[in-house]
């Protein structure tokens, strides 16, 4: 099922339809030389690609996981499990310090859950993540280290070492704490299919979003035209990359809606 889904998002992402375009109008230059329908498919793969760079689709899609939820700044006192799910983590070298084998996104989790952690007397936190490949360690081992380099007592760090996907890991969670409310801490992106898998499997998430991308930077009533006028000028090749997020994000929530985890 998960070879699958794999396939199917890897085909029908932006990334994907583009290559896609781009193999086929090659091919079809190579083998049908005299017809224009390779030419047309190597345009249209450039005309997708400066609609995915110079368009604020990735903005607008993106925003729409972002916007329901805001940043945690006043807490319950009565909750005591602070969540943090990983994101990427590389255990590749012991020459480095651990703040080098995390990646950025799984760093800026981190920091939101040991802020959190600091603002509640008695907290604990739960970092959860499996091994990415064979020949990585868990990712959560290394979020746990990270926490302790960063002041967190050993005692206070319970580690969830065995999932690979948000469902194992809230499922992992879930074998911890059974039905006590937590704050979960993730990107910002990710809350919407991260919280309601959590109510799914009948746990009390609290969403504490990390890393933000796009709300803070086109808040709520900003003006269509602005809007567009404000995306022109900040094109990057960091819009493709957020719309495979979205794209990843949109099929993912769909197929665990298919699988019944939301």
């Amino acid at each position: 099922m998960m070879t699958l889904k794999a396939l199917i998002e890897a085909f029908s992402s932006p990334v994907g339809l583009m290559t896609i375009l781009f193999i086929s109008g090659i091919l079809a230059r190579i083998f049908r030389p005299r017809s224009q329908m390779g030419n047309r498919l190597v345009w249209s793969g450039v005309a997708l690609y400066l609609v995915f760079l110079m368009t604020p689709l990735a903005e607008i899609l993106f925003v729409n996981l972002e916007r329901p939820f805001r940043s945690m700044l006043h807490r319950d006192p009565s909750v005591r499990n602070i969540v943090v799910l990983a994101a990427y983590g590389e255990d590749y070298s012991p020459l480095l310090p651990v703040t080098h084998k995390l990646s950025v996104e799984t760093i800026s989790r981190m920091v939101e859950g040991i802020r959190l952690y600091r603002d509640l007397p008695g907290a604990r936190l739960i970092v959860a993540g499996g091994s990415l490949g064979e020949e990585y360690g868990p990712v959560a081992i290394l979020m746990a280290e990270f926490a302790r380099v960063m002041g967190v007592p050993t005692r206070d760090i319970v580690v969830e070492e065995l999932s690979t996907t948000t469902y194992e890991n809230l499922l992992g969670v879930k074998n911890i704490i059974g039905s006590e409310p937590f704050i979960l801490v993730t990107s910002s992106g990710e809350l919407q299919r991260a919280v309601a898998v959590a109510r799914k499997l009948g746990m009390r998430p609290l969403a504490a979003p990390a890393n933000f991308w796009v709300v803070h930077q086109y808040p709520a009533g900003i003006p269509w035209v602005e809007w567009g006028a404000m995306s022109l000028r900040d094109m990057s090749s960091d819009r493709l990359s957020y719309l495979q997020r979205a794209h990843h994000e949109y099929l993912g929530y769909l197929w665990y809606w298919i699988l019944g985890r939301v």
